[in-house]
């Protein structure tokens, strides 16, 4: 059983998730109708699993799940919205998010989102676009202009230990993080970077590294 935050300001579709969410085994410890109300909401359940609208009044989801995974790195943000386009899920996955679901998707969609951010995997829903990750774009940070796809600070950190052929529980010990939220990281790693399994991400920072 998952313990779920579920934030959306529309109450007839938040509620349909959280039937949704406590049909298929998950406990939902609680619910907000805005970014800024989810940031509290979060602090005060400790949830495993946040599933995040992107378009709300008083603090937006993007916003919101930004500073959730910056305060909370062992949650994960599930995006559920309207937005399907390439931008919001870049933007989305940049500010800490780890699976992104169209609210026009199937119901075993979004609970197989929610299940795939328990083990740490990314999850993007084939209903919208699939953002393709280019070069950096012209951060004064050394190791961001180093690398594509727009990593953040931590995940900067993460790529580089995995180039250096450390594995995920090394990782979690050597930064003090939980292995599940290591496993989050490198995985979003992997998408930005497009690189289709560990050694090939490995590679590619080695290859930055070098050319530095």
């Amino acid at each position: 059983m998952t313990r779920l935050v579920v934030v959306d300001d529309h109450p007839v579709f938040r509620r349909g998730l959280v039937a949704l969410l406590e049909a298929s085994g998950h406990e939902v410890v609680g619910q907000a109708t805005n970014g800024r109300e989810a940031v509290d909401v979060v602090r005060d359940t400790a949830p495993e699993v946040v599933l995040m609208d992107l378009a709300m009044p008083d603090g937006n989801g993007f916003e919101a799940t930004a500073r959730i995974t910056a305060e909370h790195p062992e949650v994960a943000v599930v995006v559920v919205t309207l937005f399907g386009d390439e931008a919001s899920v870049a933007r989305a996955l940049r500010a800490g998010a780890t699976g992104y679901v169209g609210k026009h998707a199937e119901p075993g969609q979004i609970v197989a989102a929610v299940e795939a951010a328990t083990t740490g995997a990314l999850w993007i829903d084939g209903g919208v676009e699939r953002p393709r990750f280019g070069a950096a774009d012209g951060s004064a940070d050394v190791t961001a202009a180093a690398l594509p796809g727009g990593l953040t600070p931590r995940e900067l950190v993460i790529a580089d230990l995995v180039g250096r052929g450390l594995t995920n529980p090394v990782i979690a010990a050597r930064l003090g993080l939980a292995p599940k939220t290591v496993a989050n990281y490198v995985s979003s790693v992997l998408l930005k970077l497009g690189a289709d399994d560990r050694a090939e991400a490995a590679r590619i920072v080695r290859e930055r590294r070098d050319r530095r």
